[in-house]
């Protein structure tokens, strides 16, 4: 594990230099994703995330991406350091997909996770993420609102050891790709992903060899230290009050014509905001029971935008530090298990976005952002009748595009207010 680092302070350029380096490593895996997976969701959709974590799942670099993806990805970077201690090494990569026992999203949500070792040091963790075209389960695509329970909705991948030693688990992968409708599709992207933990792997060593472990560790607590102090300033300009937000999910997706609520009491306080879902309905039989990760991560994403938009690019654990998540068991925002949660990255999560801008356009009238358009899509799937292969294919998926904020019109898009465009 990284120890403290010996040097405290660090030059300007250094710092920025190194600030930069992290973001471009990000930046640079999600490239190379989009150039070599066949799966239009990485490559043409983006539906993908990447970041780099230390070895206390702190938050180094996590520049662009699917917020519900991978701003709670130190949860499974934590499980994943405790479950195998000493047993991490050199050349291992680490696989899950699973919101209850592996700190995901939801199932579709596939995650690499790579231990990034120095001179035989574990000093970080990585991330390669992308949504698969198939997951298993009951329905094609991992998105079922009548399913019993997760099994039904797909195949859950708690986190487990693929590659040892830079040696693959052969046999554990050829099972879990046959338990996909494309087990050839999936097994293309999922090496897209490795290979781009292992880009990240050799940018962080190119990076240490440079500067040394102590100069790029005492970057990285200077990084925290600036990110907490613009979010706390930001966030100490807003009155101190209670502001209350809530938005309906139509239904949820089995249960029709009952609106599924969720309700937000925000707490501010001196330079600290506490986000409390309690009042939220409680979790649902269909699937848009969002996961405790993709309400925590959305949670911290719009906060964040009434920070300094200098931040925007920038934001790492120390954004996170000013803010509290209180979401109790049980309830649409923190199921419990076994209960299904496939559509929670739009449903119920658009609706825990909405109520955030709801609180916090009171608490910060001329930093007021209107509401989205909301998703909708379509999917056609069968058997393809020239070759006999099964096929998806996605024939309307869009949205009606952002709000305006104060002063200017809302803009074209194509996504959803849970991507940020």
């Amino acid at each position: 594990m990284a120890k403290t680092a010996k040097v405290t302070q660090v030059d300007p350029i250094t710092l920025a230099t190194v600030w930069n380096y992290f973001n471009r490593i990000c930046k640079e895996m999600r490239e190379f994703m989009f150039r070599t997976s066949p799966n239009f969701l990485t490559a043409k959709l983006h539906d993908v995330s990447v970041g780099i974590w230390d070895t206390q799942g702190r938050a180094i670099a996590i520049p662009e991406g699917l917020p519900g993806q991978f701003i709670a990805g130190g949860f499974g970077i934590k499980l994943i350091l405790d479950m195998y201690k000493d047993r991490i090494y050199p050349g291992d990569l680490f696989l899950t997909n699973d919101p209850y026992h592996g700190g995901a999203l939801h199932l579709p949500d596939w995650g690499f996770m790579r231990p990034i070792f120095y001179k035989g040091e574990l000093l970080f963790m990585t991330l390669s993420r992308s949504h698969q075209i198939d997951t298993g389960g009951a329905y094609p695509g991992g998105y079922f609102p009548g399913a019993y329970d997760i099994i039904a909705e797909g195949l859950q991948i708690p986190p487990v050891k693929v590659v040892e030693r830079g040696q693959e688990n052969t046999e554990l992968m050829r099972l879990i790709w046959s338990n996909t409708r494309n087990p050839d599709g999936v097994r293309v992207d999922n090496y897209a992903l490795m290979s781009s933990s292992k880009i990240s792997e050799n940018r962080i060593i190119e990076l240490l060899d440079k500067y040394g472990k102590d100069v790029v560790f005492a970057c990285i607590e200077e990084m925290f230290k600036r990110t907490e102090a613009g979010m706390r300033a930001a966030v100490k300009a807003i009155p101190d009050g209670e502001y209350y937000g809530e938005s309906a999910q139509d239904h949820d997706g089995s249960v029709l014509d009952v609106p599924v609520w969720v309700r937000l009491n925000l707490i501010k306080k001196g330079d600290s905001i506490t986000l409390d879902w309690s009042k939220s309905d409680p979790q649902t039989k269909g699937f848009v029971n969002s996961s405790f990760a993709n309400t925590y991560s959305l949670s911290m994403a719009f906060c964040f935008l009434y920070g300094d938009p200098a931040l925007s690019e920038y934001h790492n654990w120390g954004s996170m530090k000013p803010f509290t998540v209180i979401a109790p068991e049980g309830s649409v925002t923190n199921p419990r298990y076994p209960a299904i949660l496939g559509a929670c990255p739009v449903s119920v999560g658009t609706q825990i976005c909405e109520a955030i801008i709801m609180a916090l356009s009171k608490a910060i009238p001329k930093k007021a952002i209107a509401a989205w358009g909301r998703h909708y899509s379509n999917f056609i799937f069968g058997s393809d009748p020239r070759s006999d292969k099964f096929y998806i294919y996605v024939t309307f998926n869009m949205d009606g595009g952002p709000g305006a904020v104060y002063g200017y019109d809302g803009y074209q898009n194509g996504e959803s207010i849970t991507t940020l465009g």
